[in-house]
């Protein structure tokens, strides 16, 4: 198990232990977790025996389905799958500094569960140490900063991606893009998204840094609205011009709770942007929704994959087309982002989401927090002189 790839968890908050759960049921042969660090050490401890259990969890349930396995070659892969893991099941060494982590544990990349606001410096500081990051969405708090971790991670051999799996890493979402990028839709004519999310007042007392400009950089739109905007735009294209209008109607926070946007894109269309965390839950409505229009036909991507079009019979013969052009997904979702990211470090193969393509969604987000500032719309790309490319 010695040439397995060495990973460190930069950050034990909330969605580390997720994390830790991928490496261990999806990449165990592949990568193990040997660091931890965050500022709070019992926070690192704390996480630390997480990998140890978590490890040791999946090896007993991999033992219990080996003897169900049917064909020789599963059989054999699964032995290997609990003899990985139970090399794993140790305590992962703890840090409270993660210069300090890069510089002396023995790590091939890191992944990132920071806030937002701390994303860059671990970031930057493990791309020029030669060392691979996964980063944990939105990219990062300011668009300086990710121009400088998206430069750093140009050194060579350095992989760098930021999640998005859960909406992007879906065969749903790539005949979608196909289906976009090949004009089967014919010319598009304009795109929805909508997060309607609710979050009650105790949601944004959990932390300090919630619902705050310092520490959220954002409200409904930039944090909730991370994984369905970043969707949106990477199957819609470049925004040209955003006019945005927000406010904060149900809680006791800095940041907006609601926000609207109208998108002018590149090729002509028309968008719309709509984000809340003050939605009640409705059975009757998602809670999410992407709607993409075209000449020739229409797509929706979520909640659920369909395509539509008043040509008679051309929804049927286009969903057959997507269906036999785009190839299998073997794992979807956020679990199939860190099987895609471990399999171009391995393989130097090119990653589904580089960390670049991801940009977009901050951009557009700060481009809507200017126009409900200035009341005037605002044309992209921010400049560097703009305030708000620091922001």
């Amino acid at each position: 198990m010695s040439d397995r790839l060495r990973i460190g968890i930069v950050g034990c908050g909330g969605i580390s232990p997720s994390h830790i759960r991928i490496y261990a049921e999806h990449l165990s042969e592949e990568a193990e977790i040997v660091a931890v660090c965050d500022i709070d050490e019992a926070k690192a401890r704390s996480r630390s025996t997480v990998v140890r259990d978590t490890y040791a969890k999946r090896a007993e349930e991999l033992e219990t389905r080996a003897a169900q396995t049917d064909t020789t070659a599963a059989y054999e892969r699964r032995n290997r799958q609990i003899e990985a893991c139970r090399a794993s099941a140790r305590e992962a060494a703890v840090f409270t500094d993660y210069e300090k982590m890069i510089a002396e544990a023995d790590i091939d990349a890191i992944n990132i569960c920071v806030p937002p606001f701390a994303h860059s410096g671990p970031a930057i500081a493990a791309a020029q140490a030669g060392k691979h990051v996964f980063c944990e969405g939105p990219i990062s708090g300011s668009l300086s900063e990710a121009d400088a971790m998206i430069a750093a991670a140009k050194a060579p051999g350095v992989v760098f991606t930021v999640q998005y799996g859960h909406t992007r890493f879906h065969r749903t979402a790539m005949m979608a893009k196909r289906a976009i990028e090949n004009g089967d839709l014919g010319r598009i004519i304009m795109g929805n998204v909508d997060v309607l999310w609710h979050r009650g007042q105790d949601y944004y007392d959990m932390d300090a840094w919630r619902g705050t400009w310092k520490g959220e950089r954002g409200g409904a739109t930039y944090h909730h609205g991370r994984y369905a905007i970043d969707l949106y735009l990477w199957l819609m294209g470049a925004a040209d011009e955003v006019y945005a209008r927000m406010g904060t109607f149900t809680h006791d926070i800095e940041v907006e709770d609601t926000s609207v946007a109208l998108l002018t894109f590149a090729g002509g269309a028309f968008g719309q942007i709509t984000a809340s965390t003050s939605a009640h839950p409705n059975p009757k409505m998602p809670s999410q929704r992407i709607e993409i229009f075209g000449e020739r036909a229409s797509i929706a991507v979520i909640p659920e994959y369909a395509i539509g079009s008043a040509e008679k019979g051309y929804a049927e013969a286009l969903a057959a087309k997507l269906e036999r052009e785009t190839p299998a997904v073997g794992t979807e979702g956020m679990p199939g982002q860190f099987v895609d990211f471990i399999r171009a470090i391995r393989t130097g193969s090119q990653l589904f989401i580089s960390g670049a393509s991801t940009r977009p969604q901050l951009e557009v987000t700060k481009a809507i927090y200017k126009s409900v500032e200035t009341g005037a719309a605002v044309r992209l790309p921010i400049q560097r002189y703009d305030p708000y490319y620091t922001l």
